[in-house]
């Protein structure tokens, strides 16, 4: 049975890489982040999840997400890595944040992820 466990360090983390790269549309205050153990997900190294509108509504809230993060496949990429599944899972919240999510067949994900990373890294240099 997976364990899950809320990260806020893995918050912060999310923030700073989604801030960093240009995604200032997404409200981070409804982005949470757990990472999984003992999880039967072969081949991912993280997922986004989302409740449906009743759920939201039925509790008087805006919709959040949580993006789960395996932790024996995540912990132990490099951090360009890591970065790039950040960015993925980002990329996979809808602009609205309704509660709905982003298919992979709507965006190419690849040339987005290359192509923030790449703003994420500049911003990097220019601030050292």
């Amino acid at each position: 049975m997976p364990r899950y466990v809320r990260d806020k360090g893995l918050e912060e983390y999310v923030r700073e890489i989604g801030v960093g790269a240009g995604l200032s549309h997404l409200d981070f205050s409804r982005i949470r982040c757990v990472r999984s153990f003992e999880a039967r997900a072969r081949g991912t190294v993280a997922r986004v999840h989302t409740g449906s509108r009743a759920l939201w509504a039925g509790m008087g809230l805006r919709p959040h997400y949580v993006i789960e993060f395996i932790s024996e496949s995540f912990d132990s990429l490099s951090e360009r890595q890591k970065a790039e599944v950040v960015l993925h899972e980002l990329l996979h919240i809808p602009r609205a944040m309704g509660g709905g999510l982003v298919g992979h067949g709507t965006l190419d994900f690849k040339g987005e992820v290359e192509r923030l990373l790449e703003s994420l890294q500049g911003l990097r240099r220019a601030t050292r």
